[in-house]
């Protein structure tokens, strides 16, 4: 290989480590595992739950795996959506294998579309961004991911605080599990407000960054 060649293989990578960011989901860093019904936050603690937190901000998140989950080697979705505005829903520009041209007609997003039972086959979900109540402003926010069956309950908190003229970051939020379910199922409740909206609402842009990123698995 000539010299030539070599420099300019070496400037092909440096201009692709300049934009490998937006090739690849975000680190997994600052998600909250909730394997085996506790909260496993980004710096190692294991929290038995009930939990409080502000959520900074939120995304609706459609994923569509075309294999079974496979906890050995789990692989990115084929096609997933992130909108906060569910009628905007569409396959990302970085989805690998889109379904449809929006999530709205998709037929991998209709019940009874599942390999097993009446379900979806896109799983509809909701990324929350969360910070706890005695955060600080050089803190990073946590992300949870909620499964379609906590959708119910995410959708009575968020609108009970609208009809009080309020969102989910002026007030804390308490997050356990529902207990009669054997799978985690995280229950949402609120259960004060606080005084540090200030805050909370700097850690925003942060979150929602955060929330905005594609999956990396």
């Amino acid at each position: 290989m000539t010299e030539n060649a070599v420099v300019s293989i070496q400037d092909q990578i440096r201009k692709e480590l300049a934009s490998v960011r937006d090739t690849v989901g975000a680190p997994s860093s600052n998600r909250i595992s909730t394997k085996g019904k506790v909260f496993n936050l980004p710096n190692g603690v294991v929290h038995q739950g009930p939990m409080q937190a502000v959520i900074l901000d939120h995304r609706n998140f459609n994923r569509y795996d075309d294999k079974p989950y496979n906890a050995q080697d789990p692989q990115p979705p084929a096609c997933f959506a992130i909108s906060k505005a569910i009628s905007e829903m569409a396959p990302h520009e970085t989805a690998p294998d889109p379904q449809h041209a929006d999530c709205e007609t998709c037929p991998m997003n209709k019940w009874g579309s599942a390999r097993v039972g009446k379900g979806k086959a896109c799983a509809n979900r909701v990324r929350i961004a969360i910070a706890p109540p005695d955060a600080g402003s050089d803190d990073e926010p946590m992300m949870l991911e909620l499964p379609p069956k906590a959708q119910a309950g995410w959708s009575k908190l968020v609108n009970n605080l609208e009809v009080r003229g309020m969102l989910p970051v002026q007030v804390i939020t308490e997050i356990s599990f529902d207990e009669g379910q054997q799978y985690p199922l995280p229950v949402l409740r609120v259960v004060d407000t606080h005084d540090n909206l200030d805050l909370f609402w700097g850690l925003r842009e942060k979150a929602q960054a955060m929330l905005d990123q594609p999956p990396a698995l």
